[in-house]
C-alpha cells in the first residue's frame, strides 16, 4: 500500500497512511491536509528543475573561480 502526502500549514509534509495528529514542525494538532497527486507530481518537477538550475549554477560558478595557467591580468 502506498503512502499518502500529507502538508502542514506552515509546510511540513509527511508521508503516512492516516494524517499526522500533530506536526513535528509547529507542532499544531489536526494541522495536515492531504495533498492531491496531481499538485503533488507537480511539485516534484518544479523541485527536479529547481536542483538542475543550481546544480548548473554551481558548476558555472565553480568554472569562474579556477585560474587557468599561464595567463597574466592585463593592467
Amino acid at each position: 500500500m502506498t503512502e499518502l502526502t500529507w502538508e502542514c500549514s506552515c509546510g511540513q509534509i509527511e508521508y503516512c497512511n492516516l494524517p499526522p495528529e500533530e506536526c513535528s514542525s509547529c507542532f499544531k494538532i489536526d494541522s495536515f491536509t492531504q495533498l492531491p497527486e496531481e499538485l503533488l507530481v507537480e511539485r516534484e518537477k518544479d523541485m527536479a528543475e529547481e536542483q538542475l538550475e543550481m546544480s548548473l549554477t554551481e558548476k558555472k560558478s565553480a568554472k569562474s573561480k579556477v585560474k587557468k595557467p599561464g595567463r597574466k591580468k592585463k593592467k
